[in-house]
């Protein structure tokens, strides 16, 4: 199965190409700036340097969020345009199962600003209040949790995912390729289907 993958919802962006059974793939450093815009020209590079038809893409898939608002944006528009244009499935992911999967975590923690967290495993994601935080902590303390910088002072035993080298795309082709195999009515895959991921804000308590 050939597939292409996208993601810009986080720190850098991500793409990445299952061309004929061969992986290629990208790593957008988030020192560039705009790092997501920079998506459509690493595509045509990937393309071009590996004799790669976008005609015979099986499947798209993209991170659709939460995290970057813009980010999120650029990757889900260009990710329904190629799969419209192609009459392709896409196929929407979350940040949770992909940096969990990536890292081999459990858990789930990320900032997602106005004393919110993002808390989420490889089945969801939510979105908590900062004072939230220490019960949601206390159910997990067994747990492998993934963590980025801004979460740090609140669990200084997470793993910190955006100091390990490693291109999401890559692990987001294994997840869209099992959940498409899984998947029976490939109907739920149109790209029109496919919403980006903003959670809702919880009631205050």
């Amino acid at each position: 199965m050939n597939i292409l993958a996208i993601c810009s919802a986080l720190n850098n962006s991500y793409v990445a190409i299952k061309y004929n059974n061969e992986l290629f793939s990208k790593i957008i450093k988030s020192d560039e700036n705009y790092h997501s815009l920079y998506i459509i020209s690493e595509i045509k590079k990937l393309t071009q340097n590996n004799s790669i038809e976008l005609s015979k893409l099986n499947v798209i898939t993209v991170n659709c969020g939460p995290g970057s608002f813009t980010g999120i944006r650029v990757a889900l528009s260009i990710a329904k345009i190629i799969a419209g244009e192609l009459d392709r499935p896409l196929i929407g992911l979350n940040s949770a199962e992909i940096l969990l999967n990536a890292h081999n975590a459990d858990i789930l923690i990320m900032d997602a600003r106005r004393d919110m967290y993002y808390l989420g495993n490889k089945n969801e994601i939510k979105l908590i209040y900062k004072n939230q935080l220490t019960d949601e902590l206390e159910k997990i303390k067994n747990k492998k949790i993934l963590i980025d910088k801004n979460s740090l002072k609140y669990c200084p035993n997470g793993i910190l995912y955006e100091e390990i080298e490693c291109n999401l795309a890559e692990t987001m082709i294994k997840i869209a390729e099992e959940k498409y195999n899984k998947t029976e009515n490939k109907k739920e895959f149109d790209c029109l289907n496919i919403q980006a991921n903003y959670i809702q804000t919880p009631p205050i308590f």
